[in-house]
C-alpha cells in the first residue's frame, strides 16, 4: 500500500526545508504586495479599500461594486495580474502550512494522530482560490455575467476560502511555536545528558 500524501508530507518535514520555503514565500510575497508600490495596493486604494476575494458573506455585495471601480480607473488588466501573482503565492503557502502542520506532528512524534488530518484544512483553503480566482478573472474579462447565481457561487466559495484558510493560518502558526518549543526541549535534553 502506497504512502498517502500527508504520511510523505510529515515523514520529509525538516527545518531546513521549512526555512527555505519560507523565505522563498516570504520574497515572493514582498515583491507582489509588501512595496508601498505593490499593485495589490493600488488596486486596494482604487476598489475603496475592498476587493470581491477578501469579501467573505452572503448576500453577496460583490463583486460588482469593485468591478465598476477598477474600469472606471483603466484597473482590469492590472487586477488580472494580481489573479495571476495569486497563484504562486497560494501554493507557497500551502507548502507553508502544511509545512508546519508536518514539523509539529514529525516533532510531536504524532505521525498516527488523527491530529493529522487537520492537514486538509489548507488543501481546502487552495482548493477553494482555485475555484474563486477564475471566477473572478472572468467577471473581470466580462466573460462571466455578474449574474445573481454565479456572484453567489462565487461568494459561497470566498466564504469557504476563509472558513478553512483562517483556522489553518492559525494552525499553522500554533504548530509552528509547539514545533520549535518541542525542538528547543530536546535540544535541551541532548546537551544535558552526559556523554558515555
Amino acid at each position: 500500500m502506497t504512502k498517502g500524501w500527508i504520511a510523505k508530507r510529515i515523514e520529509k518535514a525538516s527545518w531546513t526545508g521549512f526555512l527555505i520555503w519560507f523565505v522563498i514565500w516570504f520574497a515572493y510575497n514582498w515583491w507582489t504586495s509588501d512595496r508601498d508600490d505593490a499593485i495589490y495596493y493600488r488596486l486596494l486604494e482604487i476598489a475603496g479599500g475592498k476587493l470581491p476575494e477578501s469579501q467573505p458573506g452572503l448576500p453577496a455585495i460583490e463583486p460588482q461594486r469593485s468591478f465598476d471601480a477598477l474600469a472606471a480607473n483603466n484597473a482590469t488588466n492590472d487586477y488580472l495580474l494580481w489573479q495571476l501573482y495569486d497563484i504562486p503565492y497560494v501554493l507557497l503557502f500551502l507548502v507553508l502550512m502544511t509545512g508546519a502542520m508536518a514539523l509539529c506532528l514529525k516533532t510531536l512524534r504524532l505521525v498516527e494522530s488523527p491530529l493529522r488530518r487537520l492537514m486538509w484544512l489548507p488543501v481546502v483553503f487552495i482548493g477553494a482560490e482555485f475555484v474563486e480566482n477564475p471566477l473572478l478573472a472572468g467577471f473581470a474579462l466580462g466573460v462571466l455575467p455578474l449574474s445573481e447565481p454565479l456572484v453567489l457561487f462565487q461568494q459561497t466559495v470566498t466564504t469557504v476560502k476563509f472558513a478553512a484558510g483562517v483556522p489553518a493560518m492559525l494552525l499553522a502558526l500554533v504548530s509552528l511555536a509547539v514545533a520549535l518549543v518541542a525542538q528547543a526541549i530536546r535540544l535541551v535534553r541532548r546537551r544535558g545528558k552526559p556523554d558515555g
